[in-house]
């Protein structure tokens, strides 16, 4: 039943993501597009996965990571004031009991003008609140906010648009201590491995998926032991 759930809410979330302002091409989905994927169907743990197309390029390296856990990934390109943002997320947390819920959000949000000046850490904590509660049994896990590096120079820093994102980390680091969720430093992992850049700024390659889903994967089996 929990399974035929998710299935009629995948066209409930697509639509309205596929709606969304983001056009840029290079910030498009990496892989198999937006939307709900249900990369593992059952297990004895269930597993949401929420990103962007990072997210999508490391999901099924974390389902094959944890054998025994249902995976699904929201993937979009939402960023914190897009229109439909909150809706999809709640109809995705209502949609069935999440042991764990591992989330992203950020990357979308940076040019100018798409968060108000100083309004990144309460859109934020809005967004925590809102995972908090239509998802209170889970256990919450904020994975950072991933670099973004060069075409010309893809294993450096792009001077431009990375201080944005370096920023918004150390704010959602705040909130998220605030909050009592832990992090699963994404950023710094990715930081010291610029070598494994795909050359579109804000992709990695496949060696990189893998880093982050076992990275990932033992993030989530420690918090639900601890737990």
């Amino acid at each position: 039943m929990r399974s035929l759930t998710i299935l009629m809410l995948v066209s409930l979330v697509v639509l309205p993501a596929l709606s969304q302002e983001e056009t840029n091409k290079s910030l498009h989905s990496d892989g198999d597009g937006w939307g709900l994927k249900i990369v593992r169907p059952e297990g004895e743990k269930s597993v949401l996965l929420i990103g962007n197309s990072i997210c999508n390029g490391y999901k099924e390296y974390v389902a094959k990571e944890l054998p025994d856990y249902k995976i699904v990934a929201w993937v979009n390109p939402y960023h914190l004031k897009s229109e439909h943002l909150f809706n999809d997320l709640i109809k995705v947390l209502k949609s069935e009991k999440w042991d764990v819920v591992h989330f992203n959000i950020g990357l979308h949000g940076w040019p100018e003008g798409r968060i108000p000046k100083g309004m990144y850490q309460p859109l934020l904590q809005n967004y925590v609140d809102t995972l908090k509660k239509y998802s209170s049994e889970s256990k919450l896990i904020w994975a950072s906010i991933t670099p973004v590096t060069n075409k010309e120079k893809p294993y450096t820093i792009n001077s431009e648009i990375n201080p944005v994102i370096a920023d918004r980390n150390i704010i959602a680091g705040i909130v998220m201590k605030n909050n009592g969720i832990p992090v699963n430093d994404l950023y710094s992992l990715c930081l010291l491995n610029l070598q494994l850049a795909r050359g579109d700024r804000f992709h990695w390659t496949a060696a990189m998926y893998r880093m982050i889903a076992i990275q990932t994967a033992a993030i989530i089996t420690y918090e639900l032991e601890i737990n």
